[in-house]
């Protein structure tokens, strides 16, 4: 009897994750559980033009080594792309979609049936040597294997705004962007957030000649950084073996991690330092103007070494402790911030754009309080005193990762509500204790973020779903 695959997810993720499946007589069928249509998830389920990917076309692929997929797929269809442009999420979408199809093809054709069902999965039970998924509509399906490929769909709410969640004015989320676009074209609006769901919001809100005015905050009140591309090196640049060879619990990790990124630096653009590749402006337009210029000149050579940074410290911190995981992570919170999630050139010039007319503001500290006014609108007091009414308040403060628990009923709750967190193990299967054998049950994805620090990145995914698509093909 061949195996019954249940894929928790229909995004990219879970769309690399069935391109994996082995081929042959193993495999009878795969289920998906998603409320979307497979391939359009919440990353790349958008049609909006102006939302860009934040990756280059390079590192934006289902495959994780060699030809990206995605620049396959957009110069056979006579798109003008290269492997360093950044394009619009919805042609990510579309090869996602396309991938999907002709997977379900070739399963077909070996004798795999593929269904999906348009709900949510809320647990996953063993029940002897199967798996249980139950779906938010009641029903279920049972399965041999199960791999959860939830993405990042949970709004993260400031507390301040969490006592106004139901309010009309309040946009929680960002996502879907038509909701963006319906608001009056003469609002102004508080955006909470100063990252990339944040600078998203801010450029669909203030595209074309809107009229709106966007006033952004946030806890650090920084812009990411500007790249003009996020590729692979065409040969390496990191002492890699030297980096993973680090003890994360060494008081000198700051001292040594720079000296391995100088190290490679020095090697790539030997005549220009660190200091001269990035902008220390205390003012976050300054900030943008100059590390724009930095990066459309060619001085921002730290950018070609992003990809294997990423890589580099994913492999590094797979056998960690969640707790080592965190310690070592928040000590190095503003440079993952600013510089592996940096932003397109291309966004960059428009949100300059934005605050040379003074429809964008970012503001340089956290309001003191918000609170709905009785005749519409918002009240914001500021640090100092100083009063504003806005019209809308929109949150775009990142989202909460996936978190995956073990209940006192023995399941595994997808939505966080079980009472432990579960473990997830090197090969990425998830368990209730380390000490417990793995189920057959795997995290891919945002959803292995308890092993894996990096995941918000296709290419992390891609990695998961070829070390779990060869798990799959044992017997």
């Amino acid at each position: 009897m061949g195996k019954d695959v249940i894929i928790i997810g229909g995004g990219a993720n879970a769309v690399s994750a069935y391109t994996r499946i082995p081929a042959g007589p193993g495999i009878s069928s795969v289920t998906f559980v998603a409320p979307h249509p497979i391939g359009l998830g919440g990353a790349f389920g958008t049609t909006d033009p102006e939302l860009l990917c934040n990756t280059s076309v390079d590192v934006t692929s289902l495959d994780p080594e060699g030809a990206s997929g995605l620049l396959t797929y957009l110069t056979a269809r006579g798109w003008p792309t290269g492997r360093d442009d950044f394009v619009p999420r919805y042609l990510v979408g579309q090869y996602c979609r396309e991938r999907y199809r002709q997977a379900r093809t070739a399963a077909h054709e070996r004798g795999t049936t593929t269904r999906h069902l348009t709900a949510r999965a809320r647990t996953v039970r063993r029940d002897g040597d199967r798996y249980t998924v139950r779906l938010d509509d009641g029903r279920e399906v049972t399965g041999s294997d199960v791999l959860v490929c939830l993405g990042l769909d949970r709004p993260r709410l400031p507390d301040q705004l969490r006592p106004h969640r139901a309010h009309p004015e309040l946009l929680t989320s960002p996502y879907p962007i038509r909701r963006l676009r319906a608001l009056p074209t003469d609002a102004t609006v508080l955006l909470y957030g100063t990252k990339l769901s944040a600078i998203d919001a801010a450029l669909v809100l203030l595209a074309g000649d809107s009229g709106r005015r966007v006033v952004m905050t946030s806890p650090s009140g920084a812009l990411p950084a500007v790249r003009t591309r996020l590729c692979r090196p065409d040969k390496a640049l990191l002492e890699t073996d030297r980096w993973l060879a680090l003890d994360p619990r060494s008081p000198y990790l700051d001292t040594q991690i720079t000296r391995i990124l100088v190290s490679a630096l020095s090697r790539h653009a030997p005549r220009r330092g660190l200091g001269r590749q990035t902008s220390t402006a205390s003012t976050p337009a300054t900030r943008l103007a100059e590390e724009l210029h930095l990066a459309t000149t060619g001085a921002a050579a730290w950018q070609d070494v992003i990809a294997e940074t990423i890589d580099t410290i994913n492999e590094w911190a797979a056998p960690w402790s969640p707790q080592t995981r965190t310690d070592v992570l928040s000590r190095f919170r503003e440079p993952i911030t600013r510089y592996i999630s940096a932003i397109p050139a291309a966004n960059a010039r428009r949100l300059a754009a934005h605050q040379a007319t003074g429809a964008l503001h970012i503001a340089d500290a956290m309001p003191k309080q918000v609170r709905p006014r009785p005749d519409g609108g918002w009240l914001v007091r500021w640090p100092g005193g100083r009063e504003e009414h806005v019209d809308r308040v929109v949150c775009a403060a990142g989202y909460h990762a996936p978190r995956l628990t073990w209940g006192d009923d023995g399941a595994l709750h997808l939505d966080g509500s079980g009472g432990t967190d579960a473990h997830i193990t090197e090969d990425l299967r998830v368990t209730p204790d380390p000490s417990v054998p793995g189920e057959r049950v795997w995290a891919i994805g945002a959803a292995a973020h308890r092993r894996t620090p990096i995941v918000n990145y296709l290419r992390t995914a891609a990695f998961h779903a070829r070390e779990v698509g060869a798990q799959l093909a044992r017997p």
